[in-house]
């Protein structure tokens, strides 16, 4: 999960002709018949006849040196033209969008407690049990990927809720994730979601990294703990029979509100669809959040059990990645580029250079940006292992099976 910055990384580098060089950044040294930039006199494939690495005894551009990186990554300063006018083999380079910021709201209300399935019996049936599997299980897989945080609500066992999360958005978060559920406590109180997604907002306000932030709010019923519950309100009580007003307008609102601030909310309900006001408010709430669910029998993810929760959760995390990715460092030179990407079978593949559906430069030509279906491939995870890739103008580019790389 985690990169604070997730630029031109330089892993996967592959030169792939033989005695062909990049030109080394400025200041590097030079040798006889030395590694790329070197001079000597028909010299060796470290160094020339009369001379050492660093100082090589004049003549002509040394031959039959190999491939190197020694002194810096070829080509990622400066420009790309071979040493002593030759052809520079190409350079593929790993590249990936900034990690997303999502930041879990997590209800650990009374209900909780109760099993998903009534005819499931034991510790393992409860709906808190469920979603702790569940989110532990993606998120130790995915924190690499995603800089996640945790914050749980009610607070206390009424309708408290604390304004820092007790895991802050951040990389490698799975372990700190895992021990907040296992030393929560069992789950009690009411339901402040919209005192908890308020909170979380001023949460991420704080926040100064240039990731894409997000809401995952989780909860399995209506909201409560509004101003007129007479508990955390300002008056008015509870219900007859000990039950809370609900608060669906305000929680409504303190979505729409993150969206507004720029924080859109993905909503799971946790074994709420068989309740039709829980049903409607939480459709709502998902709608206000700017990423209702299509293609289902309701706007937000219902989930039943830790499969389908560990299911949408993967399709959440494919929707926040960015189809912007920075590029960081790059030659000088951008005339010979391509973009390529993995696979479900592990082929690798050409991403077109095209501003409908593959990939372009923004105007600085410091960022590539996916568009259309290149963007679609990357949220869905059809495409991974993304690799920017550049070459002198003379020399064809290969993406596959190409001679020499592995």
């Amino acid at each position: 999960m985690r990169r604070r910055l997730w630029s031109f990384t330089q892993l996967a580098v592959a030169l792939t002709l033989a005695g062909c060089n990049f030109k080394q950044p400025t200041g590097s040294p030079t040798g006889a018949g030395g590694v790329t930039a070197g001079t000597g006199s028909g010299g060796a494939t470290q160094k020339g006849s009369g001379g050492s690495p660093s100082t090589g005894a004049g003549g002509s551009p040394g031959t039959g040196g190999a491939s190197s990186s020694t002194g810096g990554m070829p080509g990622m300063t400066g420009d790309i033209t071979g040493s002593g006018g030759k052809t520079c083999g190409q350079t593929n380079v790993s590249i990936k969008p900034l990690p997303p910021d999502i930041l879990i709201v997590q209800d650990r209300s009374g209900s909780m407690q109760d099993a998903t399935d009534p005819n499931c019996t034991g510790a393992t049936c409860s709906k808190w049990s469920q979603v702790a599997t569940a989110i532990d299980s993606v998120v130790q897989a995915t924190d690499t990927k995603v800089n996640w945080g945790l914050d749980f609500f009610p607070s206390d066992n009424t309708c408290g809720v604390t304004q820092t999360p007790i895991v802050p958005v951040g990389p490698m978060t799975g372990q700190p994730i895992q021990n907040a559920f296992t030393g929560s406590g069992q789950p009690n109180g009411k339901t402040p979601t919209a005192a908890a997604v308020t909170a979380a907002v001023a949460y991420l306000r704080t926040l100064t990294d240039p990731n894409p932030k997000f809401l995952l709010l989780a909860t399995d019923g209506l909201p409560n703990c509004g101003a007129n519950a007479g508990v955390g309100g300002t008056g008015g009580g509870m219900l007859p029979g000990g039950m809370m007003p609900d608060d669906s307008p305000n929680a409504e609102a303190a979505v729409s509100a993150a969206k507004m601030a720029g924080f859109p909310t993905f909503v799971v309900g946790i074994s709420t669809s068989s309740d039709a006001m829980a049903n409607a408010t939480l459709n709502t709430l998902a709608m206000n959040g700017g990423y209702p669910q299509t293609g289902a029998a309701t706007k937000y993810y219902s989930v039943s059990d830790t499969a389908s929760l560990q299911a949408a959760l993967n399709k959440i995390i494919g929707m926040t990645l960015s189809c912007t990715i920075p590029l960081g460092d790059k030659p000088d030179n951008l005339s010979n580029v391509a973009v390529s990407a993995q696979d479900a079978q592990g082929k690798r593949i050409e991403v077109p250079q095209d501003p409908t559906n593959g990939w372009s430069f923004d105007s600085t030509m410091s960022t590539i940006v996916l568009n259309g279906s290149a963007c679609s491939d990357l949220q869905s995870v059809s495409l991974t292992e993304y690799q920017f890739i550049f070459a002198c103008a003379d020399v064809k580019i290969c993406i596959d099976s190409c001679p020499g790389q592995q």
